[in-house]
């Protein structure tokens, strides 16, 4: 008992560690995405913003620094002959695991806890964060700025109006395409700005552009855009998609799915009786969002079930390269992270997404197929 509490002072030193290191390490990286996005808004917004960035970095942080703590624990332990003193006395390699297994335990309760409940909240007050800072900053610009950014929209002017701040003079606007269809670059000589809750208003005097309604050029036009569209990756009816819903709101709109695509069907079949097919992709439009939700919430367990995996992985790469160095052991472990990560976000994601394999195949199969290499080498690892 003394040694396994040894063992997981050990791992919980190294996990610890291992995890303050990869944050310490994506901090400036975090801080400079932050700056990015948040556009022109003031140091303390970036600061309040970084935070939330962070947090949806840590559901991937803690299995990865689970498994360098295993390895570099287990492969210390092997390395000065420790393991082979506790095969010597009698003991069963599998109970040294206990701790391992401990530890990951709780790192993996709490993956899952951070999936399934808190970090879709943290990522609906982010997006929300993120839209009022930028209207904030653009709806108070500094007298003696002269350029404007929004995501696709852009403005440069030469000087501002020093009694009308809002207008700006001598201007290169770049505009996004909106419902009219108007986009393209457009030269003013004056521009006026004006703001509400949801949209801005742009006023051009004077100009011409490449987009198709001011080729010729003009003495007076207005665009009118969406605020939310200007600064914001995601508008507010996109807080339905997977990952802002909790594991339970995840529940009820698959409920809901569940209800209507039965409906559906059946209204596709009476199109059909009367000879007026179904247009292509009808049924697609109630199956492909279940086939996202489905996914998302067997992905958010495995992802916990993550941890467990990684023990066997971490312990059989510690013990097996204790004759290499620690660099080397280490070099390996991230590999597997690497690998399974790609595996199990990228290509079971897309194939379960897309319906080529069912969604719990795409959530559960990188994981089963790494956990039965991890029970190989943790077997093999034991024999030698």
């Amino acid at each position: 008992m003394k040694f396994h509490r040894y063992i997981l002072g050990q791992l919980l030193t190294g996990f610890l560690f291992s995890a303050a290191g990869m944050v310490f390490i994506a901090m400036p990286g975090m801080a400079v995405a932050a700056v990015h996005r948040l556009g022109g808004a003031g140091t303390i917004a970036v600061l309040e913003f970084v935070p939330l960035m962070a947090a949806v970095f840590v559901p991937y942080v803690l299995p990865v620094a689970l498994l360098l703590a295993l390895v570099s624990t287990y492969g210390r332990l092997a390395a000065q002959n420790e393991w082979t003193a506790i095969r010597m006395a009698g003991i069963n390699p599998l109970r040294m695991l206990l701790p391992a297994l401990l530890l990951a335990g709780g790192a993996g309760a709490g993956v899952y806890a951070l999936n399934a409940e808190i970090l879709p909240r943290l990522k609906v007050y982010e997006k929300t964060f993120q839209l009022e800072v930028l209207k904030s900053a653009v709806q108070s610009l500094s007298r003696g700025k002269t350029e404007v950014e929004m995501g696709d929209f852009f403005l440069s002017s030469t000087m501002r109006d020093p009694d009308r701040p809002e207008i700006f003079y001598d201007c290169y606007i770049q505009l996004p395409a909106g419902e009219d269809g108007e986009s393209g670059g457009i030269m003013a000589d004056a521009v006026r700005f004006e703001f509400d809750d949801s949209t801005l208003t742009a006023h051009l005097y004077g100009g011409r552009g490449s987009a198709a309604a001011f080729e010729g050029g003009f003495d007076y036009a207005k665009v009118v855009r969406d605020l939310d569209e200007l600064v914001g990756e995601t508008k507010r009816h996109d807080f339905r998609s997977a990952r802002y819903q909790t594991s339970s709101q995840l529940l009820e709109s698959l409920a809901k799915l569940d209800e209507d695509e039965p409906r559906a069907r059946v209204q596709a079949a009476y199109l059909e009786a009367l000879g007026a097919p179904p247009p292509e992709g009808f049924l697609e439009r109630w199956q492909r969002p279940r086939r996202r939700l489905l996914y998302a919430w067997h992905q958010r367990m495995a992802n916990g079930a993550t941890c467990l995996m990684f023990v066997l992985v971490g312990v059989s790469t510690g013990v097996m390269l204790r004759k290499g160095t620690q660099l080397s052991a280490l070099a390996v472990a991230v590999g597997y992270a690497m690998v399974y990560w790609i595996t199990s976000l990228r290509l079971g994601k897309q194939l379960a997404q897309s319906g080529t394999i069912e969604a719990w195949v795409g959530a559960w199969g990188p994981l089963a197929v790494f956990s039965v290499v991890g029970v190989w080498l943790t077997l093999r690892a034991f024999r030698e």
